[in-house]
């Protein structure tokens, strides 16, 4: 009786597990807000993920506009 129960649970209980910590490893991603100046609509503001920075010569666009880090549009954001 003791075999058959573990023979039966001990690969269940692996497999609940290996579901559990395959959905719980995923990987963390940040994002933060964006802001860009929208020719009629003035500064709008979008999400970005963890990409976008302020160190590299490619700089961050959302529909062909620049992307800044504040409503002020004074830092460019750009691709790390």
């Amino acid at each position: 009786m003791k075999t058959k129960f573990f023979k039966f649970m001990l690969p269940a209980l692996a497999i609940v597990m290996a579901l559990g910590f395959a959905f719980a490893s995923e990987a963390e991603t940040v994002s933060r807000i964006a802001y860009y100046n929208h020719p009629i609509l003035g500064v709008q503001s979008t999400m970005v993920e963890n990409e976008c920075g302020q160190g590299s010569e490619i700089s961050c666009q959302f529909n062909g506009h620049q992307l800044y880090a504040e409503p002020a549009l004074t830092n460019e954001l750009r691709k790390d």
